[in-house]
């Protein structure tokens, strides 16, 4: 069978679009299709556009969604089934909405699809009945919506047979500069926002590092991030995956989300893990992305975090200690926020060194406990789009909707600041200098002032050149790596910009003033 698998684009301007990185589900399923020997093609469109006359000419397309991208994935559904496409909708959203997603196609996978999609491909192909296929719901030759039961999860047995997700069937593959690699399922936490546990279960699936290593050298990739929901779950696992990295000469520059407590030895023993800290800056970790969430110990206990703001703090030390940056992760509106916790948020992550900040809006998704709590009589839209964790769409329960939206801006704004970057940017390079030659370091120093006048008036066309004739090319590639925090910074706020010139931000600010 011709089969094209796609996953549709996040709406608008947000904080991911310099992340080229496709969700692992259609590489693995298309990895799996393959191998039966079905034609298969995955359109990433955060990778490459949609090539609408392929889709058209195949004999089953799947379209993954989330919430956010549940419109666009409606949209192309639609279109492909007028055209007589075949179609069957997957993904975490429409796994707790099957039913309207059934108003757009004939097909909804629920849940971990992988099974569940290859059976159906089989029975697709051979003619089969539908009914009994665990995991699928589907629309009867009358209309109606039918659920086949639930598919049990996918267990560790299980997890290890799956082979690995296919990044060459992912059209514009070749523009990944950072290759992701998924070595877990599943969460043993369960915050009331995420919809991981929901989709994934806290039940962890790991694959053995003998198939990671193979798979991180066939990714061939001088950076790569670790796509788990959380890479340090079991720290003795991960101390072994690492070991074997360097066994195997297999070190590139790694990115990976973690708890804050990955840098303690343990909860029963809180002292920082040097051991554990080193390993991974041996291997090449470069940067963490933490879940900090709040910053005060109420709202953490508030959505079930088990972590406390101490150890936050503790832990980011940690972590700068050994040459790691953060990368920290928050939340605002939640119910023991007020109209001045976001400031309070993006002080607290300028006060304990944060280096990127990000600060999401907290989100009803579908299938969560979140949305089982709040959904009768908070929610403020029904446009799936807005909930990406950059626009309010909940009532919050102690601020207006635009006094929680106009908070979260004014505090990225704040973290993001001109003279915040420029001065971030001086300092790296500073600290950096005993990196540069002995010829280089004077001729840097020399040209700083015009440097710095030249950032400090956003002149960025002038910085580079002017870099380059001081350093010379190897100096430039050196300073760039040290000044990589600094250059993210400056991307956020150019992305902060073009949030707010965007005519759907402003008809949802138009909206929440509106309410109320």
């Amino acid at each position: 069978m011709r089969i094209r698998l796609v996953e549709p684009r996040p709406p608008g301007r947000n904080v991911y679009d310099l992340a080229l990185l496709p969700r692992l589900g259609l590489p693995l399923i298309g990895a799996m299709l393959n191998e039966a020997g079905h034609d298969v093609r995955i359109y990433c469109e955060m990778l490459a556009p949609v090539d609408l006359d392929d889709c058209l000419n195949a004999d089953l397309v799947g379209i993954s969604s989330t919430t956010a991208t549940a419109p666009a994935a409606y949209r192309l559904a639609d279109l492909l089934g007028d055209a007589g496409v075949p179609v069957v909708l997957g993904g975490p959203h429409v796994t707790f909405l099957a039913e309207e997603a059934l108003a757009h196609a004939p097909l909804v996978v629920r849940g971990e699809g992988e099974s569940t999609m290859a059976e159906l491909v089989t029975a697709l192909e051979q003619g089969r009945p539908l009914r009994g296929l665990r995991g699928l719901s589907f629309r009867t030759p009358a209309g109606e919506a039918y659920d086949n039961p639930p598919r049990p999860r996918c267990d560790q047995e299980g997890f290890e047979r799956l082979p690995s997700p296919d990044l060459r069937l992912v059209e514009g593959h070749e523009r990944m500069t950072t290759k992701p690699l998924m070595t877990q399922w599943g969460c043993p936490f369960d915050c009331e926002f995420c919809s991981v546990t929901a989709m994934f279960s806290r039940s962890v699936r790991r694959r053995r590092t003998d198939q990671v290593i193979s798979e991180l050298a066939g990714l061939d990739a001088p950076r790569v991030f670790f796509h788990d929901d959380n890479f340090v779950v079991n720290k003795a696992r991960t101390t072994e995956l690492l070991r074997a990295m360097l066994s195997a000469g297999l070190t590139p520059e790694w990115f990976a989300q973690v708890r804050a407590d990955a840098a303690l030895r343990s909860l029963a023993h809180p002292e920082v893990d040097d051991e554990f800290l080193a390993l991974m800056r041996r291997t090449g970790c470069r940067a963490v992305m933490i879940g900090v969430e709040a910053v005060t110990d109420e709202g953490l206990a508030e959505i079930g975090k088990r972590q406390k703001v101490a150890t936050v703090v503790k832990s980011v030390r940690a972590f700068h200690d050994h040459g790691i940056a953060v990368h920290g992760m928050f939340v605002a509106g939640l119910d023991t926020d007020t109209a001045a916790s976001a400031g309070a948020t993006a002080a607290f992550a300028r006060r304990v060194g944060i280096d990127t900040f990000q600060l999401m809006v907290e989100t009803p998704l579908p299938g969560t406990r979140l949305w089982d709590r709040v959904a009768g009589d908070r929610l403020l839209s029904d446009d799936w789009s807005l909930y990406d964790g950059h626009h309010v769409v909940m009532r919050p329960a102690q601020m207006t909707p635009l006094e929680l939206q106009l908070g979260v801006l004014e505090a990225m704004r704040r973290f993001y600041s001109w003279p915040t970057i420029v001065r971030s940017g001086l300092a790296s390079a500073l600290r950096h200098l005993p990196d540069l030659s002995t010829a280089a370091r004077p001729a840097l120093l020399r040209r700083l002032p015009a440097i710095a006048r030249a950032a400090w008036a956003r002149r960025w066309d002038e910085v580079g050149p002017l870099v380059e004739s001081t350093l010379g090319r190897r100096p430039k590639t050196q300073l760039a790596s040290a000044l990589w925090v600094p250059a993210l910074r400056f991307y956020a706020r150019r992305q902060l910009s073009a949030w707010l010139d965007q005519e759907r931000s402003r008809d949802h600010l138009a909206l929440l003033r509106s309410l109320p």
